[in-house]
């Protein structure tokens, strides 16, 4: 019962947050025609003896939402995604929080957005679920999230460093296994006393071919 109250307590913050920002609620068709994005298997179907599939991510109609003047969109909604994983980071389905978002001059303005969103959920759920929390921690120990008032960006090769110090074997321009992510989560709070915080300028090599270069490195 608290698990699910505090479930519906995420999307409901989720929104106020968002909505707070100039954000508006779309609703996005989930059986659709083809991929909507790669690097996950898509549920395949028939509609009426036209080949059709169950949308993995409601990405390219948040963008034509964008292009639309609509600016600034959000979707709370089930994404579906035929990965044969029993892991609790691939889910064959679950509920999406998406958001997309013009940029006017950089793309830190997304980040204070996605930063204050966040914020807004950890500090909602540590007092308006309070209750519900403190039942589920019974079964389920943890404590509540440590952040920062302003956004706490940590470039990459910042992080790579980090790792590097701390006696990890990385490859500085390949992507992070899920270990090293943990272990660079606690170096990280033992440096700045924060759990939450953003890794940016990741490897070009490791990122989607229509991802801008940062301008004074292009590695990055």
């Amino acid at each position: 019962n608290a698990i699910m109250r505090v479930k519906s307590g995420v999307s409901t913050l989720f929104r106020s947050a968002l909505l707070d920002e100039g954000f508006c609620e779309i609703q996005t068709p989930k059986l659709i025609a083809g991929e909507s994005e790669g690097g996950s298997d898509v549920f395949r179907t028939d509609y009426f003896g036209t080949p059709a599939c169950l949308a993995q991510s409601p990405q390219l109609y948040k963008q034509m939402a964008i292009s639309a003047d609509l600016e600034r969109v959000f979707e709370v909604g089930p994404v579906f995604r035929a990965e044969n994983s029993n892991t609790r980071r691939h889910l064959c389905e679950f509920t999406g929080l998406d958001l997309e978002m013009a940029i006017d001059e950089h793309y830190e303005e997304c980040l204070g957005v996605v930063h204050r969103m966040f914020r807004t959920i950890f500090t909602g759920l540590e007092t308006r679920f309070a209750k519900e929390l403190g039942v589920i921690r019974e079964q389920y120990p943890s404590q509540p999230v440590a952040f920062t008032n302003d956004p706490l960006i940590v470039h990459w090769k910042d992080g790579m460093n980090m790792l590097q110090v701390a006696g990890e074997a990385v490859d500085p321009l390949g992507d992070l296994s899920s270990a090293q992510e943990l272990v660079l989560g606690q170096l990280v709070k033992d440096k700045f006393g924060a759990d939450f915080f953003i890794l940016d300028r990741y490897p070009s090599t490791i990122r989607p071919f229509y991802t801008m270069p940062c301008p004074d490195d292009p590695q990055y």
